[in-house]
């Protein structure tokens, strides 16, 4: 949908970056160890990415992660958007425009963004993880999936979820529960199995394939991927089954919580109240669930040029004892 894609590319460009964050921050250690502080508004602004990407060897850029996110997003997440918005453009837009109210530049705005959010996102959670904070890159992928499962249970009226079960505007208009029937029974559904079934188990095999390698090569983790096949189709079920527990239970148990509490309390009082059940949740739960899915000791590590520097006083006091 137009409304939450925004918030989906994000996340899927963010979540690339955090799942090949060993991988991501070992190129940055060893291809360029000087010190890269970059400020909120550079990691939010498109023309430093593109200033970072022209520089040929940006070690945040010029890797397969990348190089995959962006195919992803222009290859798969966008073709996808674009035929729902063609072939059903009341749904696609929450039930908001048509044909005939669609704008041109809608379109191509919406097509862009699908890539330009997934690469920010991807750069935002990259500066993250050099700085070694774990836990605010994270942040990034988890925000964005609250985001997105907010405006599809909530939205801006409180009936998200019936826009999203109803196949156009009609049946959105005079909801009921029934209206899902007809929606299972709609071309979007057909649509959305066809590049869900592809593109869904995509995601989930590189992030976890990145993460596992990810624990084999560093020497603190206690792991080894097993020979056996099976095994290792074993080992994959563990990672995403932490991952998928981190986007539907804390994005969309979050955005339900939220829904209701809304419902109940209105906008002001049911936010306020989410958002410190989410907040308590966030620092207690979530920090245990991030350390099982990146394998680490503490949501804090060290940044990756303090990292370079203890490795040039090593190398200094090498050469000094040999002298």
């Amino acid at each position: 949908m137009v409304e939450v894609d925004v918030f989906w590319s994000y996340g899927i460009g963010a979540s690339f970056a955090l799942g090949a964050f060993r991988q991501l921050r070992k190129a940055q250690k060893e291809r360029d160890p000087g010190e890269k502080r970059f400020g909120a508004q550079e990691v939010l602004s498109l023309r430093r990415v593109i200033q970072e990407i022209e520089k040929g060897d940006s070690p945040a850029f010029d890797n397969q992660y990348f190089l995959k996110t962006v195919l992803f997003l222009a290859l798969l997440f966008v073709p996808s958007g674009a035929n729902l918005l063609w072939s059903n453009p009341n749904w696609e837009t929450m039930q908001v425009g048509s044909y005939e109210t669609i704008p041109g530049w809608l379109v191509s705005a919406f097509s862009i963004t699908n890539v330009t959010q997934g690469i920010l996102g991807y750069w935002a959670t990259y500066n993250s993880l050099m700085k070694g904070k774990y836990f605010n890159a994270a942040l990034h992928t988890m925000m964005s999936y609250l985001g997105f499962w907010f405006i599809l249970v909530n939205g801006w009226d409180k009936t998200g979820y019936q826009r999203f079960f109803s196949r156009n505007r009609e049946a959105f208009d005079n909801w009921k529960w029934t209206n899902v029937f007809g929606w299972l029974t709609s071309d979007v559904v057909r649509i959305l199995l066809a590049y869900g079934a592809f593109f869904i188990p995509l995601m989930l095999y590189w992030i976890g394939t990145w993460l596992l390698e990810g624990y084999e090569m560093d020497e603190q983790v206690d792991f080894q991927m097993p020979e056996d096949m099976m095994e290792q189709l074993v080992e994959h079920a563990k990672v995403d089954s932490y991952l998928l527990g981190a986007v539907f239970g804390a994005g969309l148990g979050g955005a339900v919580v939220a829904h209701l509490l809304i419902r109940w309390f209105g906008w002001i009082k049911g936010l306020a109240a989410f958002a410190a059940i989410y907040g308590t949740g966030a620092s207690s739960v979530g920090p245990w669930l991030l350390k099982k899915i990146l394998k680490v000791d503490s949501m804090n590590g060290p940044a990756v040029w303090e990292l370079s520097a203890e490795k040039v006083e090593e190398v200094k006091e090498l050469i000094g004892a040999s002298a």
